[in-house]
């Protein structure tokens, strides 16, 4: 089932992926595939630039599988989400995150390259709003 969903995904069948990685996770919920599962609806989401949908799906990953190898991907994806949503405050959150969490991962150093594109700092603790660019 897994299997299908994902080569459909890869196929570019993007809605039934979604249902299928939808009736894995129904069936399935707890194997070592369903944190890929989750991770893959929202990544199907933001493609599709459902950005709600899409950040609802990264939380159901952080939320239900907090500690797992796709955790951080999810964290940086969700960020993306929001940046595409226009919530770039929340976004600059969910990258610091990244950076406080997994500071010796790949990961970290995509968020921050998120962060200087946002306009924020990638060393001070959490500004409200980003910097302003010089004319």
């Amino acid at each position: 089932m897994y299997q299908n969903a994902y080569r459909d995904m890869q196929g570019g069948q993007m809605d039934l992926a979604v249902q299928e990685f939808t009736e894995f996770l129904k069936y399935f919920p707890t194997t070592d595939y369903a944190p890929n599962a989750q991770f893959y609806i929202g990544d199907i989401y933001l493609r599709k630039g459902d950005t709600e949908n899409s950040i609802k799906a990264f939380d159901a990953v952080l939320e239900r599988f907090s500690e797992n190898n796709k955790t951080p991907d999810a964290r940086y994806m969700k960020g993306r989400a929001l940046v595409q949503a226009g919530k770039p405050t929340a976004a600059a959150q969910e990258f610091r995150e990244i950076i406080k969490r997994y500071p010796d991962k790949d990961i970290a150093a995509k968020a921050k390259a998120q962060l200087k594109a946002l306009g924020y700092s990638t060393t001070s603790a959490a500004p409200s709003t980003p910097k302003r660019r010089r004319r």
